[in-house]
């Protein structure tokens, strides 16, 4: 194959999918396949044009309706390694970036796509209770410390 280079700003034309940088840097997400990742981006997408259609359920949550088919059909994958890769993204068996809720009588499944960034959010937030306990441990010490000088 030949391809042509790209010139000026002729590669802004196409439509490109986000990978979150995240994903592939964090400690947390290094167990994810390569597959994974892409397929989170998918649906990633998908979420923001369900939020657009105004797909919210009734706890404002975005959801989402891919089947196991349309992933086959955009990764070029076989059934058992699509299953394996939303297996590898859900909360129940895999890392708990997506959440499946069955409709049954022949309906697709519902997705949840779930917020990446919501775990660094949370240790974040740990990191600064851990410094302010920590900080809370060195002042009732300091308290100690000047109590027991003032008995001796």
């Amino acid at each position: 194959m030949d391809f042509e280079y790209f010139y000026n700003r002729e590669a802004e034309r196409f439509n490109f999918l986000k990978v979150p940088e995240i994903l592939v840097d964090r400690e947390e997400f290094r167990g994810l396949s390569a597959e994974a990742i892409i397929l989170y981006s998918i649906l990633l997408k998908q979420t923001g044009m369900s939020f657009k259609n105004n797909w919210i359920d009734k706890e404002g949550r975005v959801f989402i309706y891919f089947t196991v088919e349309e992933i086959m059909k955009r990764r070029n994958i076989s059934k058992p390694t699509a299953i394996k890769t939303l297996d590898e993204l859900d909360v129940k068996k895999g890392i708990g970036l997506i959440e499946r809720v069955r409709l049954g009588l022949g309906k697709p499944n519902v997705i949840y796509v779930k917020d990446f960034m919501s775990i660094v959010v949370v240790k974040e937030n740990d990191l600064q209770k851990s410094k302010n306990l920590t900080s809370e441990v060195k002042k009732m010490n300091f308290k100690r410390l000047i109590i027991l000088t003032l008995t001796i």
